[in-house]
């Protein structure tokens, strides 16, 4: 008798065992947030944007052309804040996905497709469903039309995550933008 009171509490210490083992593994309680995300540059096709969940949060890389980088810069009056694009020109651009004026996840509308201004071709970005704000593949707002209200419309920018290259075509993401 005391041989099956043996076996079975060894049973049911087995059991429980497995069984505090398996929710664990099913809610994800052992996995800890990863410190930074590397991203190799070589593997991001160039002129589309590729995109991230890091921190959970969204965020795009996109490699850029000589073409996109010419359509950037042609575009800059049209942005609020007329921030060029940088000399030298930068190979990559790295920013959230997530709209600075609401927190809504911005969605990416390729060059070409329609956009709620119509009067310039779309040359390729984000709009953010929630607000109706634009943003191009530098992550800079922009204006819609020429004669909109600054003090209503205004967007900021797209935030940038903290990263570092390493290597020259590791790009380290150490830290995602909080909103």
């Amino acid at each position: 008798m005391t041989l099956r009171r043996v076996l079975l509490v060894i049973a049911i210490l087995v059991a429980t065992g497995a069984w505090v083992a398996f929710v664990y593994w099913m809610t994800g309680l052992e996995r800890k947030e990863a410190a930074y995300l590397d991203i190799d540059l070589a593997e991001i096709p160039t002129g589309s944007p590729k995109f991230y969940t890091f921190q959970r949060s969204s965020f795009n890389v996109a490699a850029t052309t000589e073409a996109m980088l010419d359509d950037l810069q042609a575009q800059t009056t049209h942005t609020w804040y007329q921030r060029p694009i940088a000399a030298p020109r930068p190979s990559f651009f790295v920013y959230s996905l997530v709209s600075p004026a609401d927190g809504c996840e911005v969605e990416h509308v390729p060059k070409g497709a329609d956009r709620y201004a119509p009067v310039r071709p779309w040359q390729g970005g984000y709009y953010d469903p929630c607000r109706f704000g634009e943003w191009d593949y530098a992550g800079r707002a922009i204006k819609q039309y020429a004669d909109q209200d600054a003090q209503l419309l205004r967007m900021p920018d797209l935030d940038v995550p903290d990263f570092e290259l390493r290597e020259q075509h590791i790009l380290r993401i150490t830290r995602a933008p909080k909103r």
